[in-house]
């Protein structure tokens, strides 16, 4: 197994013993591009183009928002419940196409706005409460709306039948985003961390009910067996809340010693910022692994991850002993 590791903090300690590798789902164990991403990009231009009936071009095959544009967001915390950030995409694009138009405000970059979201974060009023501060209310959809939408979009018609019991009312013959999600690790990947010294193996994700059931269901059969100790999902504790950590190491039976979580957004950063705050002396110590993509690197590494990795596959860089330092 390669082990290349982007960066390593160059004062580093690991925690003795070190023997718990907890996992986000999102972006690290399954890739969700095409998924997630996918349903906040759709249902923010369903909102705007069909519901509000504002153009901005779909005619000519101009896009709403791009990948890039979600992915700011999920840097400055706040939005790991994707209907928060549905919630925030079709606000803010309803309020540019039409209760700002004209203004500064309409042409003021998603940078500029991300900035401002973390800063709110920092504040302690980001996210979905920031929105409803800052953007104007005759932009803001229902909140359930938005929910309905974005189930739909992401489950399709069948999947929402089966998961949710629902009969889609938006999108009646949709197939779904989430028949596009693919794992991201080989079938022995976890197989080969335990030979590597790593008993414990969990499980702390954003996704609620369903979704964890379907994702967890797609990770068994690619690796044929339930591999993990523990799933902490939104449902119990929502990122970045440090009892999601709290939580993880609970569940595992026989005990933590210490390890790391390795995430990809804001808010698995946060999370064990959090837990670090609020942890007491005998608790374990965790580090952080930020999986990242290469425009990514600095600011993670000026928000202070512990090491910075490329795919998930390459975690196994940062067991003691494996990682040079780069």
């Amino acid at each position: 197994m390669e082990t290349p590791v982007i960066w390593k903090r160059p004062d580093l300690r690991y925690p003795t013993p070190f023997d718990t590798i907890f996992f986000d789902i999102d972006g690290v164990l399954i890739r969700t591009i095409d998924s997630f991403l996918a349903t906040d990009i759709a249902t923010a231009e369903y909102v705007a183009g069909v519901m509000h009936g504002l153009g901005w071009g779909q005619g000519g095959g101009k896009h709403l928002l791009t990948h890039g544009d979600v992915i700011a967001f999920k840097q400055v915390g706040g939005y790991n419940n994707d209907w928060d950030m549905c919630y925030l995409l079709a606000t803010l694009c309803t309020a540019r196409l039409r209760e700002w138009k004209g203004t500064p405000l309409a042409t003021r970059s998603i940078e500029e706005w991300a900035a401002l979201s973390r800063q709110a974060n920092i504040e302690g009023h980001g996210g979905i409460e920031w929105v409803r501060e800052v953007m104007p209310a005759s932009a803001q959809l229902d909140y359930g709306v938005i929910g309905d939408i974005y189930h739909e979009f992401y489950w399709g018609a069948a999947e929402l039948r089966k998961r949710l019991g629902r009969t889609p009312r938006y999108l009646p013959d949709f197939p779904g985003f989430v028949h596009n999600e693919t794992m991201n690790f080989p079938p022995d990947f976890f197989r080969r961390l335990r030979a590597a010294g790593i008993p414990n193996l969990g499980i702390i994700t954003g996704r609620v009910g369903p979704e964890v059931d379907i994702a967890l269901e797609m990770m068994a059969v690619h690796v044929g067996e339930k591999w993990w100790n523990v799933v902490i999902s939104a449902n119990q504790a929502p990122k970045p809340d440090p009892r999601a950590l709290q939580l993880a190491i609970a569940g595992v039976s026989n005990g933590v010693g210490g390890g790391l979580y390795i995430g990809d957004t804001g808010d698995d950063l946060d999370t064990v910022y959090n837990y670090r705050g609020i942890k007491q002396p005998d608790d374990p110590e965790i580090l952080m692994a930020m999986l990242v993509y290469e425009h990514e690197v600095e600011l993670y590494q000026q928000r202070g991850a512990d090491f910075i990795v490329g795919a998930v596959t390459d975690v196994v860089g940062c067991l003691p002993g494996e990682c040079d330092g780069h």
